[in-house]
């Protein structure tokens, strides 16, 4: 299935709907601070790539409610996990948010050569470790990260997270009440010193160490806070 460039009307209050129902768990059942909301990139703006670490799987949901604009001129995608498209009905909820299936664990060419093609028209939310973490550890960033940015070239946004992990532990299908969690937003990650070196197998990797390092100093601010 393919989405076209831009979202359509339909798409819009769909999403709107979707992002009421999280604005609920978000706000009113527990509560989440957010900081740095002057970094959030401004409607239509593209080319963005924002990275988090990932703590829970609210996560991209949380980071859409305070960021996506209502009715967004232009696509807010997310990688997921590959298993969720072999259900015809979530590929279908999927498809109409925007995600695009990825492999995880494994080198994934394709998906790179995807997330490269579409962030010229897209904000793209990407969670550097691969997977979730736990007991609030980041994890190294994955290389194929480092190889999109230096491809593409996006404005890259650190996000840092805390807590939501608390709000829905990983296993727990249903989420909890009256918990606290924050999310940071942190100014753009200055990259250019690694525009002008030429690829190779260590560059992607330091790339995506640059803007661990971002997410981790970020996060250490936050942690204890939530």
């Amino acid at each position: 299935m393919t989405t076209p460039v831009r979202p359509r009307w339909y798409h819009n209050l769909w999403h709107l709907i979707g992002l009421l129902w999280w604005t609920v768990i978000m706000r009113v059942l527990n509560r989440v601070t957010v900081l740095g909301r002057t970094q959030i990139p401004r409607r239509g703006a593209t080319n963005i790539l924002i990275c988090s670490n990932h703590l829970s799987a609210l996560d991209p949901f949380f980071i859409a409610v305070v960021a996506m604009p209502r009715c967004s001129p232009v696509w807010w995608r997310a990688p997921a996990k590959e298993e969720l498209f072999d259900r015809p009905f979530v590929k279908t909820v999927l498809h109409t948010w925007g995600a695009f299936p990825v492999k995880r664990g494994q080198r994934d060419p394709a998906s790179i050569e995807r997330i490269v093609r579409l962030l010229p028209t897209s904000v793209i939310v990407i969670f550097p470790e691969g997977t979730r973490s736990e007991a609030g550890r980041l994890l190294p960033g994955r290389r194929g990260v480092g190889k999109v940015i230096y491809e593409a070239k996006p404005t890259v946004i650190p996000v840092a997270i805390a807590g939501t992990d608390r709000i829905l532990p990983k296993g727990r299908m249903l989420p909890r009440v009256g918990h606290r969690a924050t999310i940071a937003f942190g100014p753009p990650v200055d990259l250019d010193r690694f525009y002008s070196d030429s690829d190779s197998p260590e560059l992607p990797q330091r790339i995506v160490d640059a803007v661990m390092a971002a997410i981790g100093d970020l996060y250490r601010s936050i942690d204890g806070a939530s």
